[in-house]
């Protein structure tokens, strides 16, 4: 004789989940494609079923109970399994990982690196998925992440680089001095950036410019400018490192300045030993050093 389970509606049970991940009835609705008063629904009878408040109301926000925190513990951890599980099931074959990245990251250090990531790795498909600051690290945007935030819930995340900047011109130019291009643009901070590098590398301002600043809002654009001739830039090493090697870049002298800036990969715990993921993970540690 089979044993009947006897557990929550299993509706009632993912709405609640998705209203602890999201701290928010409306973006657990969103989510869910219900409605609000649906989700609220679910949270009743889940919290009735139980015999246990699960939230309660903090303002005009919600915050979950201890027993709250318990449940959406386990359920995290119960449903990584069971998507896993299917994903096993009906995608064994499949060996796309979407992986989540800064522009400038993408761009500067991975993009110019993938023709060896192929070739060591020709059966895994990579898709890359842009991502900015402000984007949630969440599944439903990609598989992996590549971003400046270290922690995040139900995640492993491994500090791949510290970013720092190097001084870098067009090879016609080669030394001091020549125009300077500063990413720091507003009226009160112009030029910052190449104030603070002089002063840890013990370096006169006055004898590294020509002419005034030459102004742009990201190191993207300042590679570029340096890359045509305009000026001298201050860059991430990591996307002056293949220009400097292929002769494209000058390196000028001074000492390399810390940004404060991390890159952290990321994957669910749940899912960092997939052999596509666990390759993907080995594959930027060994690179990045």
């Amino acid at each position: 004789m089979t044993k009947k389970r006897l557990m929550p509606q299993l509706r009632a049970l993912q709405s609640f989940e998705a209203v602890a991940r999201h701290a928010s009835v409306s973006d657990a609705a969103q989510e869910l494609g219900v409605t609000q008063s649906a989700i609220s629904h679910q949270i009743r009878r889940l919290s009735e079923e139980l015999g246990e408040r699960l939230v309660e109301r903090q303002g005009r926000g919600l915050v979950l109970t201890s027993t709250g925190r318990r449940l959406a513990s386990e359920l995290d951890h119960a449903f990584d399994l069971i998507e896993r599980s299917a994903a096993q099931v009906v995608g064994a074959t499949d060996r796309t990982i979407r992986l989540a990245v800064y522009g400038s990251f993408a761009s500067g250090w991975l993009v110019p690196r993938l023709p060896q990531f192929f070739s060591r790795h020709p059966d895994i498909d990579l898709e890359l998925v842009m991502v900015s600051e402000e984007d949630e690290i969440s599944d439903k945007i990609a598989d992996a992440f590549v971003t400046s935030r270290p922690s995040q819930r139900g995640y492993r995340s491994v500090l791949l680089m510290r970013e720092q900047l190097v001084a870098v011109c067009a090879p016609e130019f080669g030394s001091w001095p020549c125009p300077l291009i500063t990413t720091e643009v507003s009226p009160s901070s112009n030029g910052t950036d190449w104030i603070e590098f002089c002063r840890r590398s013990g370096l006169e301002l006055t004898r590294l410019q020509r002419q005034g600043w030459k102004l742009c809002t990201h190191y993207a654009l300042a590679l570029e400018m340096a890359r045509a001739g305009i000026g001298a830039a201050l860059i991430p090493d990591f996307m002056a490192e293949q220009d400097v090697a292929e002769g494209k870049l000058a390196r000028l002298p001074g000492e390399p300045m810390p940004t404060g800036q991390h890159y952290f990969l990321s994957v669910k715990f749940s899912r960092h030993q997939e052999p596509a993921l666990a390759g993907l993970s080995k594959w930027l540690r060994a690179t990045v050093r």
